[in-house]
């Protein structure tokens, strides 16, 4: 089986190779740092796996198989490090940082749809279109995307109900009500685990259970 771990060893033996560098275990302990009994019991493991070649005492060679697979692995981390760089501005560090902890576990249509949309991105921005800098005006502002029921909401907070999770009998006596998606809704006060709210112009009262069941998207906070 290969795992995150052996995937990473896989990357670094490509890494190093593509420099026209031989390989050894310590090579390899020293660019994980890690210690080289752990970099040996992993080896053993790669050679069992036909991904690595390993003469006692000798240089690491990929097989194919490993090269291949090393270098889908670094094709992944570049792609995400420049999606997290060019895309949300975040620094090098840490979208390398950021690249790292997804790159395993990404499928191939993810991957390619990534980079289809990475590419598309930057023949927008080399042909200056307009809607490249207003993105990154846009994202430099913190807005509030992850909706939140009532139940997480302080009082005085104001939102758009974007659905509402109650089963069938209790969805029907809250909707009832006014809380239908796409109405506005304010959170007015909490007392006694009742919660005050007013939606379509009235005031509706909601025991606790109602109001977990009723999200919403609560404004930007630019």
């Amino acid at each position: 089986m290969i795992t995150p771990r052996i995937e990473d060893y896989l990357e670094e033996l490509f890494l190093i190779e593509s420099t026209g560098r031989e390989v050894t275990v310590t090579d390899l302990a020293d660019r994980l740092k890690i210690t080289k009994g752990t970099v040996t019991a992993t080896v053993q493991k790669l050679v069992e796996l036909e991904l690595v070649k390993h003469e006692r005492y000798g240089n690491l060679h990929l097989t194919d198989a490993g090269r291949q697979k090393g270098m889908t692995v670094f094709h992944r981390h570049e792609g995400f490090r420049a999606f997290f760089h060019e895309m949300l501005g975040l620094d090098r560090d840490h979208s390398s940082e950021m690249a790292c902890s997804m790159e395993h576990y990404v499928d191939t249509v993810t991957e390619e749809r990534l980079y289809a949309l990475l590419e598309f991105f930057r023949r927008a921005r080399a042909e200056h279109q307009p809607w490249v800098d207003e993105i990154f005006l846009a994202i430099e502002k913190p807005i509030l995307l992850v909706p939140v029921p009532l139940t997480l909401c302080e009082p005085k907070s104001q939102g758009v109900i974007l659905r509402i999770t109650a089963d069938e009998v209790l969805r029907k006596r809250i909707t009832d009500m006014g809380f239908v998606a796409g109405a506005e809704v304010e959170l007015v006060s909490i007392e006694n685990e009742i919660y005050t709210c007013s939606v379509a112009r009235h005031v509706r009262y909601l025991p606790l259970n109602e109001a977990a069941t009723i999200w919403i998207q609560q404004p930007s906070r630019a």
